[in-house]
Parts: C-alpha cells; structure tokens; sequence
C-alpha cells in the first residue's frame, strides 16, 4: 500500500471544501442511496475477475480465487458493514483494490501498463471516475 493509489470515485477529482459544507449533504444522500454504487463496483471486480486471479483478505482471511457466488457475498457482506474492508489482491500484477465499508470509492494500488488501462476502461463503462490519489491523503510515492 506504499505504492501510488488511485481512487475510483463517484466524484471526477477530489471535492474542495465550501463554506456551507453541501459536501456532506451530498455524501449522505450517496450513503442512503448506495445500491446502484455497489452494484456498479461489484461489476468492475467481477470483470476484472475475468482477465486476472484474485485473492481475497477480509480480517485476515484469506481466499484464493473464490467461485463467484462467494465473492459477490463477500462483497455484499463488506457493503452491508459486515466486515469493515475487503482487499484483493491482483497477485500477478502486484496490484491491490481496496474496499472499506462505508467509503463512496475504492482504492487500487500499484496499478499500471495493462491492468491500468483496463481498470480505466471498465470504471469509466461504469459511469465513474478513475484517477490518482492526493497523496495528502494516502502517502508518498
């Protein structure tokens, strides 16, 4: 995770602050809302699962490409607060998405050339916004 990250957000950069902090207005009417949001990101994963294998670690747990039917539950599990993150783990890539409950984006680590590209694609065919983390927020290079 000390590797550069990128946000796939709902926002197409990081939001500035306001006086009147609409800012989180807005968030809560996204938190209230999540289904299409998750939906949208267990589509991205679920792709992605089609070019590359996937580790699981939840809490310390871990699963080896896990049939489908276990990692879409997992996913559910880890939006409905069940579990407080979800990493996967692209291994031949040395890459890594990270979820946590709650967020409204997910994180991917060391993501470049090919995998790049393609997560690119697939977030934007999603309707969301791929781009890199402010690193005030996520640390150095």
């Amino acid at each position: 995770m000390d590797k550069k990250a990128y946000l796939i957000d709902i926002f197409p950069k990081t939001v500035p602050q306001k006086a009147d902090n609409r800012y989180f207005a807005v968030e809560k009417f996204f938190q209230q809302n999540r289904s299409e949001f998750e939906l949208k990101l267990t589509s991205i994963i679920l792709k992605l699962y089609c070019y590359y294998n996937l580790t699981v670690v939840i809490d310390g747990n871990i699963t080896e490409n896990p049939q489908v039917e276990e990692l879409t539950v997992l996913l559910k599990k880890c939006f409905s607060g069940e579990f407080g993150y979800i990493n996967i783990v692209l291994a031949e890539c040395e890459a890594m998405l990270s979820l946590n409950y709650g967020d409204l984006y997910m994180t991917a680590y060391n993501v470049s050339g090919e995998l790049k590209e393609l997560l690119a694609q697939l977030v934007n065919a999603e309707g969301l916004f791929f781009y890199e983390a402010p690193l005030d927020n996520f640390g150095e290079e």
